[in-house]
């Protein structure tokens, strides 16, 4: 059976297509319906013993209903969960009452029916057949891995094995039909390290579409997290070299990817209104989205979608080349105002109208080995991670965010260093880029890779 039927069968898809043809009949110049099914299943295991086991089932309907007016259009959302009633009349006349209070956008585009699902399969049929034994009994051995890798690892708060299927379906009035099916399991662990009276807390987690996750990868580096927060020291305030973990990576560059939602930009709430086509970082800086990639370094591209949310073919997007801002995020509604080529970079919920999102989003890799850049460094500062990032101010890029990580020491990896303050701006994490790491790391459906930049001031406790 395909296994897409199986959460979206096609008397559902049938009864939402009767519902699109009602709001038309009611006067709409436009309706659709966006649906998503899934199903999880999760086992939690603390200090070696069971402490849950769950499986949910969620689903849930948006439908949105488009009305000419005056000067642009209206549209109406509502949402249901009862993906069982005889008939969804109702769920789309009450949409179209409700477009009749909105305000009107001359700007509201919908896409065209074009592009197919060339893409290799995101559903692995294998992550339906796990038992329930065998949630647990991978829980369990995470934990194992962990205490294996560090005799210091002391307890273990929570180590999880989650599995999941589902699928998701766009339909429009315009013929657009854009059916996905996935499936993914992920491992995470969150556990303490202790050295004396010294205690850290750490936590490490990866995710793939199908079964047979490296769990001692994942324990053994929860562990050395922990071990390289033990017994921190000061650092005197300063200017140093810093050499970026990826992970902190992905985070900042996350934060620069949702800078350039073409909304954003409009609404002149964002740090790069009017900078496309300048430099805004180091040369050495390539930034890439791209919903269509087929294989990351040794995984299928977890964020490859055949179609974006508002119906558009998938594509790759040159973000920043060479430090130059060549794009920003796109819907059909801001590419029409701005007069662009969309990117098809939408993403939707239930009861949301599209909005700008990212499917794979990494930097292009240097050539250089971290080892290397830590001698570059010679005596400067590995920062593992931020906290507070959240608090950048996305129209000037100020930040003031806390840090720790490790002391470089003639360029090898020393004691580490915690409770680090980096007041200044983003601009100065992009343009003060001297190197990058070639050791491209995946997290998700975002990469990132350690990254040296020189004159940043840090501040001690």
């Amino acid at each position: 059976m395909n296994p897409f039927s199986t959460f979206i069968p096609e008397a559902l898809e049938a009864r939402l297509q009767d519902g699109i043809q009602h709001a038309l009949s009611l006067g709409a110049e436009g309706a659709e319906a966006f649906i998503s099914v899934s199903r999880s299943r999760k086992a939690k295991v603390q200090n070696g013993n069971l402490e849950d086991l769950t499986v949910s089932k969620r689903g849930g309907l948006g439908v949105r209903v488009i009305r000419t007016g005056d000067k642009g259009f209206r549209t109406g959302l509502a949402t249901t969960t009862d993906l069982a009633a005889a008939d969804f009349r109702s769920l789309f006349a009450q949409a179209w009452e409700l477009s009749a209070l909105g305000d009107e956008d001359p700007w509201l585009r919908q896409a065209e029916p074009s592009g197919t699902d060339d893409l290799p399969s995101r559903f692995d049929a294998q992550v339906e057949t796990i038992t329930p034994e065998q949630r647990i009994a991978w829980a369990k051995d995470l934990e194992v891995q962990a205490r294996r890798a560090s005799a210091k690892v002391a307890a273990v708060r929570e180590s999880a094995w989650s599995d999941g299927t589902g699928a998701s379906l766009l339909l429009t009035q315009k013929g657009v039909r854009t059916p996905d099916v996935w499936s993914s399991c992920s491992a995470a662990i969150e556990l303490a390290v202790a050295e004396g009276e010294e205690r850290q807390a750490s936590w490490h987690w990866d995710v793939s579409r199908h079964p047979g996750l490296d769990l001692a990868a994942i324990g053994a580096e929860a562990a050395l997290k922990g071990e390289r927060k033990l017994n921190p020291q000061r650092l005197p305030a300063g200017k140093y070299s810093v050499v970026l973990h990826p992970e902190v990576a992905v985070d900042l560059l996350g934060i620069v990817a949702g800078m350039l939602d073409a909304e954003s930009v409009l609404k002149q709430r964002s740090l790069f209104v009017g900078k496309l086509g300048e430099t805004i970082a180091s040369p050495l800086l390539t930034l890439v989205d791209d919903g269509r990639l087929t294989e990351a370094p040794g995984r299928p591209a977890l964020g490859t979608e055949p179609w974006d949310a508002e119906g558009l073919p998938t594509r790759r997007n040159l973000l920043l080349e060479a430090g130059v801002l060549k794009t920003y995020l796109h819907t059909l509604k801001t590419a029409a105002e701005m007069g662009v080529a969309p990117t098809a970079n939408a993403g939707r919920g239930l009861g949301s109208q599209p909005g700008a999102t990212t499917f794979n989003l990494f930097p292009l890799p240097g050539s250089t080995a971290p080892e290397a850049l830590y001698g570059l460094a010679r005596n400067g500062v590995l920062i593992t991670e931020i906290m507070g990032l959240h608090t950048v101010d996305p129209v000037s890029g100020d930040l003031s965010v806390g840090a720790s990580g490790l002391r470089i020491r003639d360029g090898v990896l020393a004691e580490p260093v915690d409770k680090l303050t980096f007041a200044g701006n983003l601009r100065d994490f992009l343009t003060r880029i001297v190197a990058l790491g070639s050791d491209l790391r995946w997290y998700g459906s975002s990469a990132g890779l350690s990254i040296l930049l020189e004159d940043i001031a840090l501040g001690g406790a």
